[in-house]
This record gives C-alpha cells, sequence and structure tokens, in this order.
C-alpha cells in the first residue's frame, strides 16, 4: 500500500509542478507530437516532462513512473509484483549421522512444491554520460522476496513417510537451520535477503521519449544479503556445526545474496 500511495504522490506532484511552469515553455510542433523547448533547445528541467512505463523483469511485471532531472539525470519511481508457483519437485536427502534410517529404515526425498512472491516498490536514478541512450542505474528496491515450500518426506515408492514402531521424528538440517518434521510433513519460509536493496544497472534507451514512445533495456543487481528462514512463523537461527541434509547446498544460499535483474520496458510520454 505504501509503494502505491508513493508512486501516486509521485505523478501528482509533478503534474502540479508542471502546471505551474507551464508559461515557461513554448511548444514547437513536429510531425509526431509536440516537443517542450527551452531557450531553443529540448527541455529537460526538473519534472518539465512525466512518463509512464510497462516492465517486464526478473522482479515480474510493473509500472514506473520518470521525470527528468536535468540533462544528464532522470528520476524513477514505480511497483513490480510477481507470483510463481512450481510443480511437485524431489528432492534427495542425505543422512550423515544415521538418523533416518534408524527412524524410518530408509533416507526419504522430500517431496515439495515452492511458492514464489516477489514485490517491490523501487526509487531509480538514471545517468546518461553522453546524453544518448546509454545510461548508468543506481538506486533501491524496497520489498520482500519470498519463497514458500510446503512438502513432505517419501519413502522409495513415492508414498508419505511412516516411523518404525517406537520410533521419534528426527529434525533435518538444511544449511545449518535445523527443521522440526510433524508426521512427515516439512514446510518452511525463505526470506531473500532484507527489505531495502541496493541496485545497481547499465542499459540502453530512455525512460522519457523525446517523442511519445520509447523503449529501453537493462541488466544490473540487487543486493539483498543474507535470507532468513522461518518455521511456523518463527524465525530459526544458522549453527553452521550441524551436518547437513541437503547436499551442497550452502553453493545455491550464497548466490542468493544477489540478485539478477534483466527488465525491458515501454514507455508513453505525457507531456
Amino acid at each position: 500500500m505504501k509503494s502505491y500511495f508513493l508512486l501516486f504522490i509521485f505523478i501528482v506532484g509533478t503534474y502540479s509542478v508542471h502546471a505551474q511552469k507551464k508559461d515557461e515553455y513554448i511548444v514547437v510542433e513536429s510531425a509526431k507530437s509536440p516537443i517542450k523547448m527551452r531557450q531553443g533547445k529540448y527541455d529537460n528541467s526538473f519534472l518539465s516532462h512525466l512518463s509512464i512505463a510497462l516492465r517486464a523483469s526478473t522482479l515480474g511485471g510493473g509500472i514506473q513512473a520518470a521525470t527528468p532531472i536535468n540533462d544528464y539525470f532522470n528520476l524513477r519511481a514505480g511497483l513490480d509484483l510477481m507470483s510463481f508457483k512450481t510443480s511437485s519437485i524431489n528432492i534427495s536427502l542425505d543422512d550423515p549421522d544415521g538418523a533416518f534410517n534408524q527412524a524410518l529404515g530408509y533416507t526419504p526425498d522430500y517431496k515439495m512444491k515452492g511458492k514464489l512472491n516477489l514485490t517491490h516498490g523501487n526509487v531509480l536514478v538514471d545517468f546518461h554520460p553522453t546524453k544518448g541512450i546509454f545510461h548508468l542505474t543506481a538506486g533501491f528496491y524496497i520489498g520482500t522476496n519470498k519463497v514458500k515450500a510446503d512438502g513432505m518426506l517419501v519413502d522409495p515408492d513415492g508414498k508419505k513417510a511412516e516411523l518404525r514402531p517406537g520410533q521419534s521424528w528426527p529434525t533435518i538440517n538444511f544449511d545449518g537451520h535445523q527443521l522440526e518434521i510433524d508426521d512427515a510433513d516439512l514446510n518452511a519460509e525463505l526470506q531473500l535477503g532484507k527489505v531495502i536493496k541496493p541496485y545497481f544497472g547499465l542499459g540502453l534507451g530512455r525512460a522519457i521519449a523525446h517523442n511519445r514512445v520509447s523503449f529501453k533495456f537493462e541488466l544490473g543487481a540487487l543486493y539483498q544479503g543474507d535470507y532468513t528462514l522461518k518455521q511456523n512463523g518463527k524465525k530459526i537461527d544458522a549453527n553452521k556445526n550441524l551436518s547437513e541434509n541437503f547436499d551442497d547446498v550452502d553453493k545455491y544460499t550464497n548466490l542468493l545474496k544477489w540478485w539478477p535483474m534483466l527488465n525491458f520496458q515501454i514507455s508513453y510520454r505525457i507531456f
């Protein structure tokens, strides 16, 4: 809700300043669209233009507003959303301490389905060093990347695992986090990094078209930091001394500190 409100304030504020400055400009008619000029050149003063863009990126689909700061810098603010569910996945587990073999008589697999939810607002600044289409971008994404895993332990035939008589469910260790098993069910939630994530990127194109429509391609990365693992709503602290049930999982979780950004957008200049 805060992201929607900030985007609304950004657009309304741009309109207000534009209305106050309207008499300071002349409009030069062209074959394609009217272009604002100040003292004989295209005007890029602060809040002199407003563009709205539709985006498709590795953070989902989104909408973004943009306005110039000066001839070299543009300010952008927007919102990105994505939700994705996986099909059923079977993950082989390790049993380094023999706890599963004692409790079940075998080492089970983890059969699970994942759900990914991404919700982010963003505030970005584009720097065009030559005033052309090439630009460098820096700023912040504000929001969460969450992965929820719901599943159960299964036997070699794919059926729900059952304990041997007189045995109790062992814990399972994921990257130093000890998870509880509830009658073969295993559910957990990963929050990938912090809420505020710095971003750096580069690209080709303009967020604010000189005519009415422009296209922009961008490549970059968000730094998320360490992930947080929760079970039943409670944060689980890591203990790197624990034996591991997921083979080489740390090789993958270390990559979660960075989120790759690939973005394509089409922008329409309102004024």
